[in-house]
């Protein structure tokens, strides 16, 4: 038998929901059920003890969101004290007495003076009332809002991770899960905040209860004035101690639970840490301490007390921080200036930016605007929009640069090049300038625009006359940022490749294993990624181009074809990029006799295909499309393409890129149905050959 029982209650404590029930039940018939006196007094036990044990684990929990069961633990135990009131109420009026506890409560509060009993009562009630329950809501409130206003940017910054490879998708669903969990933390706290303001008003009202009917009570059982204040005061006020004192615990709780800032440790640890991180404001403590030792009517003892324990503290301190800096200090390696050079000879930096002397604080990584600190969002945004994930970019220092100039290389060559002038604002015109200002002539590194160094003084003048004004990272960023663009190809490694066939495989195997291998290598599809991004088209959607590849690679290997396949695969893709804000693509067009001509003259050389043209006639052909296309920009179109037939796209592109190559060249079927297009010019070589035949 006795195993038996055992092995039920073991049962009943595995089974959690049943021993919950059972305990609210308990609770609610405290309510209803006069209880014996020694059962009220375990239970008054045990509400201080959950009371104390509650503090005890919301100040080791290293966020809020440790202890999701706060609120309804708030609701659980609020109800628990008032049904411990209640039955405690039904004990004093029936039978003068509450227990060990509450007599013992008010015996050592009250003593012989009811005054000084209600006065300490109230006081703890004005405590919990006014300053810990009003704060902890108010917390709640703020928390709870901006939890809220917060959660679509947390939202966004997870998935821009998670596109950009930084995170694997586990890692995103715990995320979102996390801020699931802290929202409704903080909005159920907002509402648990209620029962701690409404526990301090029932206790403050539940012992006035107390204090007039045990009067009365004791008036009608034949007691005097004097015996019955002195008899029930000294039971209502206990009785209001008892359940104050843990109510006070608790909603102290509380208030640390949700001021608590998210971070690796607990909070006690997190204030001595915080507290003593440094010696000088003990140091400057100490000073204030010792003092007031000499303000006349102070007591001494206690300020010289605290003066040398905060002076003797602050200097052990002071010696911890200088030990730890020597002990940095002597942890440095002594620089092998042979060994390093060697490594600097050896080692090739995909992208580096240098600097000349005077540039060195753009990329001071302790300055908070620094172009180190601008780098890592130039990745992420990169890997949006281009679907490959940049390698780490290398800062550093040449003194044998001018001072102000900067070069940005990859693999160790040289791919662009700019002076900055560290002090000023570069501004430019955009074409809306009402009012020239003074500066000193300079061009814009990206796009060659003529533009001005400014003082930073004249800053908000430029910008009500209409300048574009940037700081001198921001044109350093923004330059690197073009350049990373124009030679995205030559950044894609086989390595990359390789890593996002695999994220792939983890998604879609079945179009992975089909296609990657004997059909199409890795080294093919290498290259035709190469050439799409050497296009600006972008390899997101790496499915759809294996799809379309996995179609046609049994017919074809060649790297070219293929690569237009995969472009009209991604009609889309390229349709949305060079959309204008109106969903138009602004177009220059050839014409027809001319586009004729291309196509008959199409020609396959050792470099790829090319167009079999006599030499003045292609320089005229550039110079025409040239031409067309600065007409377009003159006219304020930011985004301009050059269409033309399928069968002349390459080759059309291999000759004008090298003149013009911010101009993409598009083939009429790479624009998605329904699509408008806008002509603003038509390439004809009339013109051209006239005057090219009156020359000759």
């Amino acid at each position: 038998m006795p195993g038996s029982r055992s092995v039920g209650l073991n049962r009943l404590i595995a089974n959690n929901d049943i021993a919950f029930a059972i305990g609210l039940a308990v609770v609610l018939a405290t309510l209803l059920v006069p209880l014996p006196t020694y059962v009220l007094d375990m239970l008054l036990a045990c509400s201080i003890a959950v009371a104390l044990a509650t503090m005890v684990i919301v100040l080791s929990a290293r966020e809020s969101i440790e202890i999701p069961a706060f609120p309804s633990l708030l609701l659980l135990v609020t109800l628990f004290r008032l049904s411990l009131n209640v039955a405690s109420t039904r004990l004093i009026l029936l039978q003068a007495n509450a227990g060990d506890i509450i007599n013992t409560f008010g015996q050592i509060v009250v003593g012989n003076v009811l005054t000084v009993g209600l006065v300490i009562f109230l006081i703890l009630v004005v405590i919990q009332y006014i300053v810990i329950t009003k704060g902890a809501e108010r917390i709640s409130e703020v928390a709870a809002r901006f939890n809220l206003d917060a959660m679509p940017g947390k939202q966004m910054s997870i998935d821009a991770d998670l596109n950009a490879g930084l995170i694997g998708e586990e890692e995103a669903r715990q995320r979102r899960q996390k801020i699931v969990r802290e929202s409704e933390f903080y909005g159920a706290m907002d509402g648990a905040s209620k029962f701690i303001r409404g526990d301090a008003i029932a206790g403050l009202i539940i012992t006035a209860i107390n204090l007039i009917g045990g009067f009365v009570m004791g008036l009608t059982r034949g007691m005097t004035y004097g015996e019955s204040i002195r008899s029930y005061s000294i039971l209502a006020i206990g009785d209001g101690l008892v359940t104050q004192i843990p109510a006070v615990i608790i909603s102290t709780s509380a208030g640390f639970l949700i001021s608590k800032t998210s971070t690796d440790r607990s909070l006690s640890h997190d204030l001595v840490h915080q507290a003593l991180a440094k010696s000088r404001p003990l140091g400057i403590a100490a000073f204030l301490f010792g003092a007031m030792v000499f303000v006349p009517g102070f007591p001494k003892l206690p300020f010289v007390m605290l003066a040398l324990g905060s002076g003797l503290l602050a200097r052990r301190l002071s010696r911890a921080e200088k030990e730890q800096e020597t002990a940095v200090e002597r942890g440095k390696p002594a620089p092998d200036i042979e060994q390093v050079t060697v490594e600097e000879a050896l080692d090739v930096d995909k992208i580096c930016v240098l600097v000349g002397p005077r540039l060195v604080k753009a990329i001071d990584p302790r300055r908070k605007d620094n172009v180190s600190h601008r780098i890592t969002p130039l990745r992420r945004k990169f890997a949006q929009q281009y679907g490959i994930v940049l390698p780490l970019v290398r800062l550093r220092d040449n003194v044998s640069l001018d001072p102000n100039a900067y070069e940005i290389r990859l693999y160790n060559h040289l791919v662009g090049q700019g002076r900055l002038e560290p002090d000023k604002f570069l501004a430019m015109d955009p074409g809306t300038v009402q009012k020239p200002i003074s500066g000193d002539p300079t061009r814009e590194p990206v796009f060659d625009l003529p533009a001005l160094w400014i003082r930073p003084e004249q800053k908000e003048e430029a910008e009500v006359s209409g300048y574009t004004v940037v700081d001198p990272e921001s044109v350093l960023v923004t330059h690197l940022s073009e350049t990373l663009r124009r030679h995205a190809y030559e950044l894609l490694s086989r390595d990359d490749v390789q890593k996002m066939v695999n994220c792939l495989r983890e998604k879609q195997p079945a179009l992975v294993d089909s296609v990657i291998g004997d059909l199409v290598p890795i080294g093919l599809l290498h290259r035709v990624l190469q050439n799409l991004l050497r296009d600006g088209i972008p390899i997101r959607d790496l499915a759809q181009i294996l799809e379309v590849l996995g179609d046609s690679a049994h017919r074809t290997k060649d790297p070219a074809v293929l690569t237009e396949l995969a472009r009209k695969a991604l009609v889309r893709t390229i349709t949305e990029k060079y959309a204008d804000v109106s969903g138009r693509i602004i177009a220059i067009t050839l014409e027809p006799a001319l586009e004729y001509e291309l196509s008959n003259s199409t020609g396959k050389e050792a470099e790829g295909e090319m167009l079999s043209l006599a030499p003045d006639r292609a320089l005229a052909l550039v110079r025409a499309v040239s031409e067309a296309w600065q007409a377009a920009m003159e006219k304020g179109h930011e985004k301009v393409v050059l269409l033309c037939d399928y069968r002349v796209r390459l080759q059309l592109a291999n000759m004008v890129c090298r003149q013009v190559p911010q101009l993409p060249v598009l083939a009429y079927d790479e624009i998605a149905i329904g699509t408008k297009i806008d002509s603003v010019g038509v390439v004809s070589l009339t013109g051209q050959l006239t005057e090219a035949g009156a020359l000759t």
